[in-house]
C-alpha cells in the first residue's frame, strides 16, 4: 500500500511524528515491532512519566554537535507540549527541580498520543516485525508491506533491551552512509569496588568528572553507586575515568575542625550514618588536638575530594537512555531529515542527542517529532 509517510518505531518521538504528520492531512503509516506502542512511556518515572522539564534548555543535553538540537527544542517548547497534556485535563505535579510527572499513569500520556495519532487517521501496525526497506523506501515487514516517500527513523537506542530496545535505525542510517558516534549506555549506575558493606546508604554529595558537576542524592548499591547525582554524571563518565565525591558539599570542614578538643566522630556525627563514618574517617575516635596537621589534611581532602574509578556502568539493561547514536553532522536540524539521503528522517533517541536526568528526553522526543513531523 503507498503513503505519504512511514514511521518506523511507535515510542515518544514516533507517536508524535506520526501524529503531528497525520493532522496535517497526510497518509501515515507507523510501524511497531512490540505487540504495544510506547513501552518506555508507560515504565518511566515509576509509571508516572517524567515527561518534560520546565527548564529544559540545549545546555542540558549532550550531542556531538553542541548546537544541533537548539532549534526542534526552540520550535516545540515544553509549554507547548504541557498545553497538551491540560487539553486532555491529564493532572500532573512538578516533583523537584522542574521535573513534570503525571498524578495518576503515564497510561495517560500513551492514551494522548495515541489519541492524536488516531485524530490524524495514522494507521498503526503492531508486531511490524523483520522490517526490510528497499529502494524508494519500500517496507517489507511481518504482517505487509508498505511504499512512501518519506521515512522517519524513530526506533530509538540499545537502553532496556527486555521491553524491545534495538539498534535497528542506527544499522539502517550506516547502510545509508551516516556515521554512528559510538553509543553506551547513560543516565545509569556505576560499578566500583569496595564499597559493598555501605549498601543502602543514601547521602547528599557534589559528584564531579571532567568538567561537570552536581550536587543530588548518592545511593551506595552492592554493586557500586547510583542515585540522581551518579545518574546524571554518567551521561559524562567515560571508561577509565575518575569521579570526585565531596561527601559534605554544605560543610566548611576548616570551620568544623577548629573544636580540637573533640573526636572526628563528635564532629560529623550528625553529618554521616554511622557505617559511613566509620568507612570515611577510620580516625574517628581520635582528639583533633591529638593528629598532626597533615593527618588532618588528609581527612578533609577524603571528605571533599574521595577518589572512584568505575569498573563499568551497569549497562542497558539498566541505563535510561542509549548515548551516541547517529551523527547529527549530516542531518538537517530544521527538518531532521538525512542530508545524505532525501526522504529520509530521523527523530528522538536515534540520534546523538541524549538529555540529562529529569524529562528532557521526553521533551527531544516530543520537539524532533513535531520537527520532523511538521517536515516531512
Amino acid at each position: 500500500m503507498n503513503y505519504d509517510v512511514i514511521v518506523i518505531g511507535a515510542g515518544a518521538a514516533g507517536l508524535m511524528a506520526a501524529a503531528t504528520a497525520g493532522k496535517r492531512g497526510l497518509k501515515v503509516l507507523l510501524l511497531e515491532h512490540n505487540k504495544s506502542a510506547g513501552r518506555k512511556i508507560l515504565i518511566s518515572g515509576g509509571g508516572r512519566a517524567n515527561f518534560t522539564n520546565l527548564s529544559a534548555t540545549p545546555k542540558d543535553y549532550l550531542c556531538s554537535d553542541r548546537n544541533f538540537h537548539r532549534f526542534a527544542l526552540k520550535e516545540y517548547r515544553e509549554k507547548e507540549f504541557i498545553s497538551l497534556v491540560e487539553k486532555y485535563k491529564i493532572k500532573y505535579h512538578e516533583k523537584k527541580l522542574g521535573q513534570l510527572f503525571c498524578d495518576v499513569s503515564a497510561k495517560e500520556i500513551l492514551g494522548m498520543l495515541l489519541n492524536e495519532c488516531k485524530i490524524g487517521k495514522v494507521d498503526i501496525v503492531y508486531g511490524a516485525s523483520n522490517i526490510k526497506v528497499s529502494e524508494n523506501f519500500h517496507l517489507s515487514f511481518r504482517g505487509g508491506e508498505a511504499t512512501a516517500p518519506k521515512l522517519v527513523l524513530a526506533s530509538g537506542g540499545l537502553s532496556i533491551p527486555t521491553i524491545g530496545a534495538t539498534d535497528f535505525g542506527q544499522v539502517l542510517a550506516k547502510a545509508y552512509g551516516h556515521k554512528i558516534i559510538p553509543m553506551r549506555a547513560a543516565l545509569v549506575g556505576l560499578k566500583t569496588e569496595g564499597m559493598s558493606s555501605l549498601s543502602g546508604i543514601s547521602q547528599v554529595v557534589e559528584v564531579k568528572v571532567g568538567k561537570f558537576k552536581v550536587v543530588e542524592d548518592m545511593l551506595i548499591t552492592h554493586k557500586g553507586l547510583s542515585g540522581p547525582a551518579i545518574l546524571k554524571t554518567s551521561l559524562y563518565w567515560q571508561k577509565g575515568d575518575l569521579i570526585k565525591i565531596n561527601w559534605l558539599p554544605d560543610t566548611n570542614l576548616d570551620e568544623l575542625f577548629v573544636q580540637s578538643k573533640k573526636t572526628f566522630a563528635s564532629l560529623l556525627k550528625d553529618k554521616f550514618p554511622q557505617r559511613l563514618l566509620e568507612f570515611l574517617v577510620p580516625e574517628q575516635k581520635k582528639v583533633l588536638n591529638e593528629v598532626s596537621k597533615k593527618e588532618i589534611n588528609k581527612i578533609k581532602e577524603r571528605l571533599r575530594s574521595y577518589e572512584v574509578t568505575p569498573s563499568s556502568t551497569e549497562g542497558y539493561r539498566k541505563a535510561e537512555v542509549t548515548a551516541g547514536g547517529i551523527d547529527t553532522k549530516d542531518v538537517d536540524q530544521k527538518t531532521m531529515e538525512s542530508k545524505l539521503v532525501p526522504g529520509l528522517f530521523f527523530v528522538g533517541e536515534v540520534l546523538d542527542v541524549t538529555g540529562q536526568l529529569g524529562g528532557y528526553n521526553f521533551q527531544w522526543a516530543w520537539s524532533s517529532g513535531v520537527v520532523a513531523g511538521r517536515s516531512v
